[in-house]
């Protein structure tokens, strides 16, 4: 029998899809299993559902983040899945798995930073759980609604162009750096609700990029059947990757992850006219018919091939 370390997190997912029963309205059930965040309708208006998990050992090790600001990056993390749907954050649940010996103190400031990056939302936290085991482990739960269109991963057309909120590859850059024992700020992920909920109204497609811009945009491609063409030179790359990695610094924010931006494809004349988000909004390429395959361009508009895919739970890096 094949292991999680032979097929890999997305391709064991993919198989399970493909055994679960296609999502039925009459059942409430308006996006489900597939997209950043499940849509159902309990009343008159659709709700979105998502969770998400932060492992000691896996996502973060201790020290790299003091308590609080830990949990505001387990906040940040399903929140941006709300976000990627054009939803708005309403409440929020916390599981938290710890061992005996972890300080009040720093659960108590786990707590705290998870309620504060909540509250700043516009959510609550309203629940959890607790449990003892061999190393911290946060699981979050995100409730939220859409005041407009929810908008998944599915809906790209050929022609869209591809936009990015934000800058990529400064998250990257510090794990980078705290694997290798240096004391860097990890920065938070930001909070992108009310500009998911702007790009909704004309976004055909949008996907959070947080295993890293290539892998998130095949995702978006695979579900929406078309392919992608991006050019490496216009990605938005934080300043503080350019001066740690040089020449190699697009590559690197091509698949570094952990950078909780928005992937969005829209029409190109919809990209011209927004303006008030409050953020950086990049065109970095366009959608393309045929195969969903993305490929990344340099200067010449010659293909270059990255390194790496993204993350994968079951395939280190």
């Amino acid at each position: 029998m094949p292991r999680l370390g032979d097929l890999g997190e997305h391709a064991w997912i993919a198989t399970l899809l493909r055994r679960l029963p296609r999502a039925e309205r009459r059942h409430g059930v308006l996006l489900g299993p597939g997209d950043d965040a499940a849509a159902v309708r309990l009343g008159a208006r659709p709700v979105l559902l998502t969770t998400d998990c932060l492992v000691e050992g896996v996502h973060f090790r201790r020290g790299w983040l003091s308590p609080a600001a830990l949990g505001r990056r387990a906040f940040g993390a399903s929140a941006s899945d709300v976000a990627a749907m054009g939803g708005e954050a309403r409440f929020a649940l916390l599981a938290v798995e710890a061992p005996a010996a972890l300080p009040r103190a720093e659960l108590d400031g786990v707590v705290r930073g998870f309620r504060a990056a909540a509250a700043r939302a516009g959510a609550r936290l309203v629940g959890g759980n607790l449990a003892g085991g061999r190393r911290v482990a946060l699981t979050t739960t995100v409730v939220g609604t859409a005041p407009g269109r929810i908008v998944g991963r599915a809906g790209a057309r050929p022609g869209d162009g591809l936009y990015v909120t934000g800058v990529l590859g400064a998250s990257g850059c510090a794990v980078r750096a705290l694997r290798a024992g240096r004391r860097v700020a990890w920065p938070s992920p930001p909070l992108r609700l009310r500009v998911g909920v702007a790009l909704a109204r004309v976004a055909h497609a949008m996907i959070d990029v947080s295993d890293g811009l290539a892998q998130d945009l095949a995702h978006l491609c695979r579900a929406s059947r078309v392919g992608a063409d991006v050019r490496l030179d216009d990605l938005p790359v934080a300043p503080v990757c350019r001066r740690a990695l040089g020449a190699r610094a697009a590559r690197f924010a091509a698949t570094a992850g952990e950078d909780y931006e928005l992937l969005v494809a829209m029409p190109a004349s919809a990209g011209a006219r927004l303006g008030g988000l409050g953020c950086r909004l990049t065109r970095i390429g366009t959608v393309t018919a045929g195969a969903p395959r993305v490929r990344f361009l340099d200067a010449a508009g010659r293909p270059v091939t990255l390194a790496a895919g993204g993350f994968d739970h079951f395939r280190r890096r």
